[in-house]
């Protein structure tokens, strides 16, 4: 019994000296650091635009929406954002302009998502994928996909809506 409640205010005291920072990490029922909505949603937002604003990215269209990050649609979910770049005259120009794009992000902190797996270029930052598709005959532009992490326990199941982005106002809008 002694040592049991030895054991309680050494743990007590340990959780007051250290603050909050070790109870955050725990989360809400014992799932590790999550996420609100709001911060998913400003987590993939703000990683676009450091991309646009570093690239002056050409910019089709962007459309954000939640994702669960299992196949049952149950949490933990994530945001996603897909940019929609124009095609260019060929395939060799479009590699050749993706090329020069992966070589501005890696100039301004991006890296390689060695653990991420597609057919296009992954690119990591502040825990936000981008990967960058590779121009396709059967579409009408290019994508820039940026995925966010899997930290969202408090999104409602059915939040799958898709909502436009404006870009075109400047830079940090």
């Amino acid at each position: 019994m002694a040592a049991a409640a030895a054991l309680t205010a050494a743990i007590t005291a340990t959780l007051l000296v250290s603050g909050c920072g070790v109870l955050n990490k725990l989360g809400f029922g014992g799932r590790p650091d999550p996420i609100t909505p709001e911060q998913s949603k400003a987590q993939v937002l703000d990683a676009a635009r450091d991309i646009v604003n570093t690239t002056q990215l050409d910019i089709v269209k962007a459309v954000f929406w939640r994702s669960s990050c299992n196949d049952q649609g149950d949490p933990p979910y994530r945001s996603e954002l897909l940019i929609s770049r124009p095609l260019k005259e060929s395939f060799d120009a479009a590699d050749a302009d993706d090329a020069t794009l992966i070589d501005q992000l890696k100039t301004h902190g991006w890296h390689p998502a060695t653990d991420f797996h597609t057919h296009g270029t992954a690119l990591t930052k502040n825990n936000v994928v981008a990967v960058i598709g590779p121009q396709n005959a059967a579409t009408p532009t290019r994508s820039l996909h940026l995925y966010g992490e899997c930290r969202d326990y408090s999104s409602e199941k059915h939040t799958d809506s898709m909502e436009d982005i404006d870009f075109s106002r400047g830079p940090g809008r």
